[in-house]
């Protein structure tokens, strides 16, 4: 048989060769595949190189079954059946009669799978392919045949029948379980023979295609589904529109549409079929169902719906002719002939900003017009075509600027505010503008009232307000800034007020420094020089003893009372102490505490005396009353000195964590002396009190 034919589907070239393995990492062999049904096991095979089915096409194939399990027991020993010895591909004879009618289905698939199988020639054939791409594809043939007629097999089961790679086992039960098993008959070569396991019991119903959707633009429909989720099921699809309301259904593919795989080999997730819908606003359904790889028809998805809407195409005309002599805005459009016999009516719609609110200025018009005059436009309008059909869907055309003549700019921005915080950001706000072609404004910012002032936005914020950043440790202590507002034609306004700002106060004052001090019998007496800093407002005076890293705050001075000296009478003798004076301002950043001033009172053992002594004589309770008050909570114990008048004072007795005493041991008509000393934690002892006598 002579018959060539040109193939122009090298995109399926492309997936098969992608498949391919390098020959010397294949080994070769048999694949088989089972569909077992209620009544019968549908069986199909291919070799998986093309050598082996080459030899193979000569020698046919064995297909042998054995009997594994009966009523779901294992067998001891299985039940061989030889099903059929030598399957061959057709002769050429019965190819050249099955292709004379050129109406069935799969009358593509016979003739590929005739060209690979007995062909003189087999090419893929590109007329932009350049000669040396051409004879590789040449080199090639026999892997061409091997793979066009694997996948033509694989879209027909005629075919795969026809080729020697398809049984139908109608000798089955339902009870029992099988083995199949095929090789090539007879070859004198070691390969991977073909099994499959299966039986009635194993029959699953074939699905229904998934997630069947449409898209429509006008008249053209794409059907989409999921290809995926079935892949190893379904192998080509079948596509059907209704056009009377799903009664009838009727193909809209001459030939299956098989399974496709991507540039990297891997099956892309959807498959698509594009249809003509042949009328507008009318409602078709579509439905598929898929074909397997042993000519199975599986059921039908569900029916999805899909109408056309017309696409309304607007163009603007005379767009040189938009304001006349009068100021108004003039706007002409057309409507293409297809879209325009399903406007039920027109509206024009107007912003001021093309991503804006667009509101109606022209009410509803006539589904002729196509013009209409803007007698009171904004200084810049965009206008939009608003066009509704029929079904009363909605179609917009895009945005059309046009722009009045304008050279008058807006006013300046009033009621500007603003404040810096700490880190130096500076926070402006100002009031919008009432003209309603502003466009934004512009912020300028200068260090002194009097210097010019410069522009810090880099384009125009249409916000009113604004964030500047500035550096806080400059010698300015002010900074000074104003906004000027600009239209949609860019023309600027005078600048506003200016804002003055008081920048925030971050550098601490100068600290005072001590310039004498003097230890004085009621303390320590110090004496300083104010901080130079014209912002101090306080002054506080630090002590901590020596060693110690804690330090106590001792007094608080304001720098309005000018107190410059202070006696420190809680200093305790024999006590190193470090004194640090540092000023404050009003924002409260304080001098460091770094020059310390030492002083201490030396300890000659003396310490305070008690105070309020008082002694008298009580006969009628046969006692003298000693009574005293303590100089500070430091005194452990008071000794009491006596004597008779005319005699020496001795140590008469001790007193502790008490304040009087009465003494008993007194004679009448006697005079007595009395003195006492208080004694110290520390050691250190109060001066004696003064005599003090009483007649008892």
């Amino acid at each position: 048989m002579k018959r060539l034919i040109t193939i122009f589907l090298l995109s399926l070239y492309v997936s098969f060769a992608y498949s391919q393995e390098k020959e010397s990492e294949v080994k070769r062999g048999v694949a088989i595949l089972a569909s077992p049904k209620k009544d019968k096991v549908l069986l199909r095979w291919a070799p998986n190189h093309h050598i082996l089915w080459k030899k193979a096409n000569i020698l046919g194939y064995t297909l042998e079954r054995f009997v594994l399990y009966r009523n779901g027991k294992q067998l001891a020993q299985p039940e061989y059946k030889l099903l059929q010895e030598g399957i061959k591909a057709k002769n050429e004879a019965w190819w050249e009669n099955a292709m004379q009618d050129s109406t069935v289905m799969d009358y593509d698939w016979l003739c590929v799978a005739a060209q690979a199988l007995y062909g003189e020639e087999f090419e893929l054939v590109d007329p932009k392919e350049s000669p040396m791409m051409q004879m590789i594809h040449k080199t090639r043939e026999q892997e061409n045949r091997y793979s066009f007629a694997m996948f033509a097999a694989d879209q027909s089961a005629r075919v795969s029948k026809a080729m020697g790679l398809n049984y139908v086992d109608t000798n089955i039960k339902e009870n029992e379980m099988y083995l199949y098993r095929v090789y090539p008959t007879n070859l004198n070569a070691k390969i991977d023979t073909g099994y499959v396991y299966t039986g009635v019991a194993d029959y699953q119903p074939l699905q229904k295609p998934l997630g069947l959707n449409t898209r429509v633009e006008g008249k053209r429909a794409m059907v989409i589904w999921n290809q995926f989720l079935l892949s190893t099921v379904y192998n080509a699809y079948m596509v059907e529109r209704s056009d009377d309301d799903g009664k009838t259904f009727h193909a809209i593919n001459k030939s299956p549409i098989v399974l496709t795989y991507g540039d990297d080999g891997d099956i892309p997730m959807d498959m698509m079929k594009t249809d003509s819908l042949p009328e507008l606003l009318k409602e078709y359904q579509y439905r598929i169902y898929g074909l397997t790889a042993f000519g199975e028809k599986g059921p039908y998805s569900e029916p999805v719906k899909a109408m056309g809407k017309p696409q309304y195409r607007i163009a603007y005309v005379d767009l040189d002719q938009q304001i006349n002599k009068n100021g108004a805005a003039e706007i002409y459009w057309e409507l293409d002939s297809v879209g325009g016999q399903y406007v039920k009516n027109t509206e024009v719609l107007r912003a001021n900003v093309s991503s804006g609110n667009f509101k109606s200025v022209s009410g509803i018009l006539n589904k002729n017009v196509r013009s209409f005059i803007d007698r009171e436009p904004l200084s810049t309008n965009y206008y939009k075509i608003k066009t509704t059909g029929v079904n009363d869907d909605s179609f917009y055309s895009v945005p059309l600027l046009v722009q009045l003549q304008d050279s008058i700019p807006p006013a300046p921005p009033v009621n500007l505010k603003g404040r810096i915080d700490s880190t130096g950001l500076v926070h402006l706000s100002w009031s919008a503008g009432k003209e309603k072609d502003i466009n934004g404004y512009r912020v300028f910012r200068s260090n002194f009232m009097v210097d010019e002032f410069s522009q810090i936005t880099k384009v125009h914020t249409q916000d009113t307000f604004f964030v500047d950043s500035i550096n806080l440790y400059n010698l300015t202590p002010k900074i000074y800034y104003k906004v000027a507002a600009i239209d949609q034609r860019f023309n600027q306004s005078e600048l506003s007020e200016a804002l003055q700002l008081q920048k925030p106060d971050t550098i601490p004052p100068v600290p005072p420094i001590f310039s004498d001090y003097e230890i004085m019998d009621d303390g320590i007496k110090l004496s300083w020089v104010h901080s130079f800093s014209v912002d101090t407002k306080f002054e506080k005076l630090l002590r901590k003893s020596k060693g110690s890293v804690l330090c106590d705050t001792i007094a608080n001075f304001s720098i309005a009372d000018s107190i410059q000296t202070y006696i420190d009478e809680s200093a305790k003798k024999g006590v190193a102490y470090l004194y640090c004076i540092i000023a404050e301002d009003a924002a409260k950043n304080q001098s460091s505490a770094e020059k310390w001033l030492q002083a201490e009172i030396a300890d000659d053992g003396f310490r305070p005396e008690l105070k309020e002594v008082k002694v008298e004589a009580n006969t009628y309770e046969g006692h003298i009353l000693l009574q005293w008050k303590a100089a500070n909570k430091q005194i452990v114990q008071v000794n009491i000195y006596k004597a008779v008048e005319g005699e020496k004072l001795k140590f008469y007795r001790l007193v502790q964590n008490k304040t009087q005493i009465e003494d008993t041991q007194v004679l009448l008509n006697t005079h007595y002396q009395y003195r006492l000393q208080a004694i110290y934690k520390d050691g250190g002892k109060s001066p004696f009190t003064e005599v003090y006598s009483v007649h008892y």
